[in-house]
Order: structure tokens, then sequence, then C-alpha cells
């Protein structure tokens, strides 16, 4: 039977997935057990061979055993069964050979598990025991542990034997049963056996126990530890292939990352996290039931694995600390964690450079779908929900009746002095950015952007970025590239019928938002022989009023240089035609086609396509830009203009738009573009003013309005207020001082509350 003491290893290895085969082997195991003292009772051979025989424990034992290796075994059955047949006559097959050899297959087979399974959590105190073992024979620190092959002594039987059968060791370059070097799991798997009968045993001695008598701590022992532990060894590794992240650890109780620990949702689901608070979990992505958030098993050991913070280089720890994002690589140089990154120039960045977006690393769980419609939303009470619906906030109670999802909070604030102080305890969890997050479509951008950035109509395959407000490049060919707000893969009828392949390259842009998003291009028409120089030229000077925009145009009918900008650039003025001003039907100016030569102008210089919104403002309107984003954000991508006057509400020409500062937005003015012609030749501007006539060619062309009487403070419309500190703009200040009297009190900051007045008593 020795080709299957060596084939044992396989044979059990197979068995591990045949559970019943498995039992039987297991069950033959331990009635093995009870034929210890049969085996190892002294005598002749014969004799012990008539004992065995008549042992009926033994002969279930090994036929159990014998059935359950041939039941699983393959095409090992005949060379087993040609094996018996050889050695039959000698003694009878079920002796301690055949124990220690399935003791041997069994260690073995549980070392592989050992080995394959340390990276999926296996913690079992016999796993590491066997690992131990291996790493010794391999690294033979200890000769003595090296592989032992066990021969039977080839004396033969004899009334002079009166000792039990001997084992010997044989030299380690000693060959197999069939010639061949015998594996070393074998070899590790009798260490291996050892050490779990000695806990903490020199291993220097493994070879004079292993040979000695089968009635001490010899064979015999060996055997019947595996028989009494092969099953929980075996059940072990199953039961320690310990959860991964996102798994299910209910029925493994225990978690593979360092740090974790197994909570329950419910009795039907439990995952691995670092923490859990009962109530709504915002990364559950399945659903927005309660967790208990009970705990099954064990943290596993080791601090929880450190991942990087916003902003910080994620290459190393591949991780990323924020929900919802994913470290992204931009060269060998340097990676980030964002929630999107698409490949070319970063249009955030405060210089120009290339991105390989390279993802490395898995993406941190995100916000679950279900929050922002489940969650509290902003300035809602969120102590019921126990969840805020918008990203980077956290509920926190002020007082038992009244919580609020804020981003951050310090006990003891309050808004006002009647207030109740906020508690600032936490209720939930903080909401991260959605997994699912699209790529922002909006925000502030280098400055760098306007100058490499390509206009329509420039081959955008070098810079991959564009300036137009929603453009995108896409390449014709591999040779020319454009910025488009769209592309069509179909014949154009304006490019000669060619196809484009309308492959993307870079990012979408945002417009020119330089300062800041919403971005605003403003333009102004005045007179340079005029005050209305002066003003201008203080503007300029205090980067205020118009050229506190992100783009900025002067107008005028004579030639003439405004000075130079903070940034350094020369303004210069654009000129129009002189066209006589005539009285409007309201009696003040009919400016209307002075104006509409303007708009030509600014149509034809197409720098309005890059900005959000377009501003027309008077010489002498007092402007605040960061103001204006204010108002403009909620209404940005809609195709609207701005009505900022109701001054005689029942009017049917009210509430309409003055004309010190107008408002259109991107949309808008492509709209004017393609259809200002109608304007001109369809309605009777004649002896209108420019602002009744915008006014009425936005309505019959087809753009929408909104109503914002905050947009402007206007003296001829309803009075301007300069302390006002929710007016966007005011008007008119015909003079520089009277200008900076009002912007001095426009951008003052707001006066520091009065200490409160302290009763003292007097005795």
């Amino acid at each position: 039977l020795k080709p299957a003491f060596y084939r044992g290893g396989a044979a059990v290895g197979k068995l591990r997935r045949d559970s019943n085969a498995r039992a039987r082997a297991h069950a033959a195991l331990r009635e093995s057990a009870e034929c210890k003292s049969t085996r190892s009772s002294s005598g002749p051979p014969a004799r012990r061979m008539t004992m065995l025989r008549d042992a009926p424990d033994c002969v279930t034992a090994a036929e159990e055993l014998e059935s359950a290796l041939a039941g699983d075994a393959g095409s090992d059955a005949p060379l087993m069964a040609t094996s018996k047949a050889r050695r039959a006559p000698k003694a009878f097959p079920w002796d301690r050979r055949l124990v220690l050899g399935l003791a041997a297959g069994l260690a073995a087979a549980a070392l592989l598990s050992a080995v394959a399974f340390r990276s999926g959590g296996g913690r079992a105190t016999t796993s590491s025991a066997l690992m131990r073992a291996h790493a010794v024979i391999q690294a033979d620190a200890v000769p003595a542990a090296r592989p032992q092959y066990w021969q039977e002594d080839d004396r033969q039987d004899s009334e002079q034997q009166n000792e039990t059968i001997e084992y010997r060791p044989q030299p380690a370059e000693a060959l197999g049963h069939d010639g061949r070097p015998p594996s070393p799991e074998v070899a590790a798997a009798e260490v291996a056996a050892w050490q779990l009968l000695h806990p903490g045993g020199d291993l220097t001695t493994v070879s004079d126990t292993l040979v000695a008598d089968g009635a001490g701590a010899g064979p015999v022992d060996v055997a019947d530890a595996f028989a009494a532990n092969s099953t929980a060894l075996l059940a072990s590794h199953d039961e320690t292939l310990c959860s991964g992240v996102g798994e299910s650890c209910l029925t493994s109780k225990c978690c593979k990352e360092d740090g974790m620990q197994c909570f329950t949702k419910d009795l039907y689901w439990g995952q691995c996290m670092e923490t859990c608070i009962p109530g709504p979990n915002v990364l559950d992505q399945a659903s927005s039931a309660p967790w208990e958030c009970k705990t099954l098993g064990d943290r596993a050991p080791g601090d929880p694995k450190k991942c990087a913070a916003d902003g910080a280089d994620c290459r190393a720890d591949k991780c990323c600390k924020s929900g919802g994002m994913q470290c992204f690589e931009k060269d060998e140089n340097w990676g980030v964690c964002r929630p999107q990154c698409t490949a070319g120039p970063d249009l955030f960045e405060s210089t120009p450079g290339q991105w390989s977006c390279k993802p490395i690393g898995p993406r941190s769980p995100g916000a679950a779908p279900w929050v922002a419609s489940k969650c509290a939303q902003p300035g809602s009470d969120c102590r019921a929900a126990g969840c805020c619906a918008a990203p980077g906030t956290q509920c926190y109670k002020q007082t038992d009746f009244w919580a609020q999802c804020l981003p951050d909070c310090k006990p003891g604030q309050k808004a006002n002095e009647w207030d109740k102080e906020w508690s600032c305890d936490a209720i939930g969890s903080r909401t991260p950015s959605r997994a699912d997050s699209p790529p922002p479509s909006a925000g502030k951008v280098g400055a760098w952007v306007e100058d490499t950035c390509s206009d329509e109509g420039q081959n955008c395959r070098t810079s991959q970025c564009c300036r137009e407000v929603g453009a995108q490049c896409y390449t014709k060919n591999e040779f020319w590239a454009s910025c488009r707000v769209g592309c069509d893969t179909a014949p154009d009828v304006n490019d000669g019928n060619k196809s484009w392949s309308c492959n993307t390259m870079g990012p979408k842009s945002w417009g020119l938002a330089v300062k800041d998003w919403p971005s605003l291009f403003c333009f102004s028409l005045f007179m340079p022989s005029s005050y209305e120089m002066g003003l201008m030229q203080m503007q300029l000077g205090k980067d205020a009023g118009i050229f506190g925009c992100d783009g900025h145009e002067v107008f005028a009918a004579e030639d003439a240089t405004v000075g130079t900008s903070k940034d350094g650039k020369v303004i210069k003025i654009v000129l129009i035609p002189k066209i006589a001003v005539g009285v409007s039907q309201d009696g003040t100016a009919g400016n209307a086609k002075l104006f509409m030569a303007v708009w030509d102008k600014v149509i034809a210089g197409g720098r309005f396509r890059n900005y959000d919104w377009t501003l027309k403002v008077d010489p002498d309107a007092v402007l605040l830009p960061w103001r204006m984003r204010s108002h403009m954000v909620g209404h940005t991508g809609s195709k609207v203009y701005v009505v900022n006057c109701n001054k005689f509400p029942g009017s049917p020409n009210f509430p309409m738009m003055y004309g010190a500062v107008e408002i259109f937005s991107q949309s808008a003015m492509l709209q004017y573009a393609s259809s200002s012609w109608k304007c001109g030749q369809q309605l009777p501007w004649a002896s209108w003013g420019e602002d009744y006539y915008m006014t009425h060619c936005m309505d019959f062309i087809g753009v929408g309005r909104i109503g914002d009487f905050g947009v402007l403070g206007d003296n001829v419309c309803t009075g301007a207020n300069c302390a006002d500190t929710y007016t966007a703009s005011f008007h008119p200040f015909k003079n520089e001082a009277a200008w900076m009297q009002c912007w001095g009190q426009a951008t003052a900051p707001p006066p520091t509350p009065a200490p409160a007045a302290v009763m003292v008593r007097k005795l």
C-alpha cells in the first residue's frame, strides 16, 4: 500500500470537494482509534494479523476508508487495489503505515488549504502550525526536521520479532515509491502533525519521536490526533474564508481586511465595516432600511487600512478616505482622489498639464442613490430621517426638538443672540459624494485656460480643451479636431459632406470662469471725451465694476485707450460707427439703433460664447460681480433674460428691463445671434429706447424672462440704497466721488453688533 500512502495527499485533497466521501473517511479514522490496542499489542506479526482480522471495528474502518478513497480517488483506485493485492500476504493493509499515510495526506491537504486561504483571512491555529512547519522545511532551518520517508524493514516475519513493526527515517535524498522525489507537502505534513501533538515542542526531536514504539508517542498517536482533528481542521478552513468588502459576513462572522468588524443590518445581511451607527446607512446601496449594528465574531486584528485624504498623493495608499472617490494617476509622480477624471488637461489646476487618469485601486463607497430622496433636505429637521441628502453634510442636533444638516458644527454656536445654542450631537453618518455622481459641469478654472484652450474653428488636437461654455474638442480625423457643442458622424453639409470621427479629446469646457462661477462677460458703451472716461479709468484702477467680471470689453465711437489692467492687459476701445441718437417715445434717449450696432459688434466678436452670462452695464452704474453671480447661479444654463424693474405694476409694459444693467444668459445670446434680424425687420423699434427694444426683441424671438428686482437698485426705477447687502448693482452715480462713495458703502464689512447691555444692581 505504499504507493497509496504517497498518493494520500492528492486523494484527501479531492475528498475535500466531496462531503460524503470525506465524512466516510473521517468516520473510518475515528473508528481506527478503537483499534489502537489491537494494533499496538506485542507479539509476532502473524499473531497480530489474526487479531486484526478478528476485530470487526478495525475491518469496518478499513473497508470504509478504502471505499471513501476509491470513491473519490478516480484514477488512483486501480493502483491502490493492485498495491493492496501485492502486500496482502505480508500484512493486513490496515496497520500503522496506512494510518500514518492518510494522516500525512490530510495534513498535506490542510497545508495547501492554509497556503491558499492565507490571503482569505484564515486565522485558525492549525493553519498557522502548518504554515510554520512548511516554512521550517523549506528554509531547511532544522536538519532533523527534513522530510522523513517511512519504509518497512525488509526483514521477513518471524517469531524472533517480538516488537512492534519498526519504521525508520531515510536520507533526505531518498526517492519515493515510484522513483520520484516525494512531495515536500507530505514531508511538511509529518512535521505539522507532530507539532499538533506537541505544542511548543522541539522540532529537533521529531525524528526520534516519529520512529518511537507505537505504544508511545509514535505514528499511532499521530494518526489518532488527525482522526480526532481532521474534520475540524478541514472545516475550519471553510469557516475562515472571511468576508471581503461588500460581501455578507453572516456566515463567516469574520473579515478579511485588518481592523474590520462584521456588523449586522438585520437577520438577512451583515457586512464588514470599521464602524457602524444604528439607523440608515448612507453607504448601503441596496436599501434605506436601518441597520441594527450588532457585532458578529471578533474584529479582525490589525489597524484599518489608511487611505489618502483629499488633495494628498494617493498612489501609495491606492484608496481614498472620502466616500465616492477614486484615486486617479496624473503621471508617474502624482495621483489624487477625485470623483471623476477625464484624460487630458485639468481645467481646475492653476497650471496646465496632462492627466492620464489611470485608476489606482478601488473606488471608495459613495452615497447610495436613495439618499437624495429619502434623507433630510437642507434646512429641514433631520431627526426622523437620521441622514442628510446633501453631500458633505451631517445631521447635527441643536436641541431635543430640532436638528439640521450642516457641513460642520461647533458646540455652543448660534446664528443670533436670541437663538438657542447648538449641542452639535451627531445623528447618523456624514453623507459623502455619490459613487455614480456625474462629472462636475461648472467651477472656477485656471487663468491659463483663456490663453491655452482653443476657440471654435481652431485645431484643438494639441490643447485638448475649449473656451466656449459647453464645447468639447471633437476629432475629425488624425490631423484635425475642433471645438463644438455637439458632433455627428453623418456627412456635414457645412464641411463639404465630409464625415467626422467625433472622438472626444480632453474635458468638456466650463467657459472662462477665471474669477468665479458662473462666469460673467461685462461691457460698457461710453464717450471717451466726457466724464465717463474718468469713471471707466477709476474702475479699471480698482479692478471694480465691469473689470471685476471674468471677461470685459469697452465700446465707443472714438478711438482711445482706457489704461492697463492689474493683470497687465491694455484695455483698448472697440470702435463702433457713429449713429445719431434721437428721443424715444417715453422721452428718453431714442438709442435703439445705436445699441443694435453695439450688439452686432458683441455678436461678431464672439467672446460672449465663453461666458455663462453677458451683462451690458452703464458707465455710471456700480456693479458688484460677486453678488450678481449669487443672483444668477440658479438660472445658469437656461435661455433667459432678466427683467429688473417693476416701477408701474399696473402697466402692460411692466415689469421690464431697465438699461442701466441688462443681463442675458449664454443661450439667450445665442438665440439673439441667430434671430436678431427678425427684430430689426418686424418690430417698430425706430422710436424705442434700447432697453425697451431688447425687452421686446427677446420676447419676440422666444427667450424666456425671469424677474429679479434685486439685481439693480436704480433711482430711475424704485431707488438705490448702496448699503443694501442684497442688491447687486446701483445706478446712477455720474461723478467719481459719488461712484466711490456708493462703492465704499456697498463693499463695507457688516457692522459689528454692539455688546449686550449689562444691568448692574446698585447696592
